[in-house]
């Protein structure tokens, strides 16, 4: 297979050469949305929606029977009146076995309803990368959509991106059609030989900056927990 790869590494970046209609796209929002939601899937909750404000998250939450969780952040921090925020620390499977959740986020939300016309959508994160480049190896066309954080390029994102496209540059014929692709494969290549890099890398991204300063530095190492998950998440409803 001569898989085609793109990145972007901003939504609003995605142009017409970088059509995700006739793509597999897999959304990436490393600080911290689909690890959330890749911690959540592993924890047991049965469905996913996203959505981009606090009102169409309420008011979807009173159109479904039983309650969902309402779920997110803004700026790092919680939202008054929901039940769980945007740490995976949050999602036990005591929590959240057996529910379905809304997650609203400041980044990674929006990025994937950008994403939500394509012909498949995943969202991924260093905790399930491996499962999900797995789910992906008969996709030829693959558009990999970096959150950023607040409209700016943020590393954790482009290091994930990285990540990816290095694996999938060893699992075979690839042609990158970007120069995204290539920063991404370049900044990873970078930190990828050190065993602790990731977490200080991690650190000095503008969203792990933003997360210290909220005071949720631990969820760095969490977030930075390769492949300990083994499952994907796929086609969250976007409200």
């Amino acid at each position: 297979m001569n898989r085609s790869i793109s990145v972007s590494l901003l939504p609003d970046l995605l142009d017409a050469g970088d059509s995700i209609a006739d793509t597999c796209a897999i959304v990436i929002d490393v600080l911290r949305a689909t690890s959330v939601m890749a911690t959540a899937g592993a924890a047991g909750v049965t469905r996913i929606h996203t959505c981009q404000t606090t009102i169409e998250t309420r008011n979807l939450a009173g159109r479904l029977s039983p309650r969902p969780l309402l779920c997110g952040e803004r700026d790092c921090k919680p939202i008054d009146g929901f039940d769980l925020g945007n740490s995976p620390a949050e999602y036990s499977r005591g929590t959240v076995t057996g529910r379905e959740m809304i997650l609203t986020t400041t980044n990674g939300t929006r990025a994937i309803n950008v994403a939500r016309n394509e012909k498949r959508l995943l969202t991924a994160s260093f905790l399930n990368l491996t499962a999900t480049l797995d789910s992906i190896a008969d996709e030829d066309q693959l558009q990999i959509v970096c959150a950023g954080t607040n409209g700016r390029v943020t590393y954790d994102d482009v290091l994930l991106a990285g990540a990816m496209v290095e694996r999938l540059l060893q699992r075979g014929s690839c042609r990158l059609k970007n120069d995204s692709s290539r920063i991404a494969l370049s900044s990873w290549t970078e930190i990828s030989r050190e065993a602790t890099a990731l977490v200080d890398a991690l650190r000095r991204s503008l969203g792990g900056r933003n997360l210290i300063a909220a005071g949720f530095d631990e969820d760095l190492a969490r977030c930075a927990n390769v492949d300990s998950i083994n499952g994907i998440v796929e086609r969250p409803d976007v409200g």
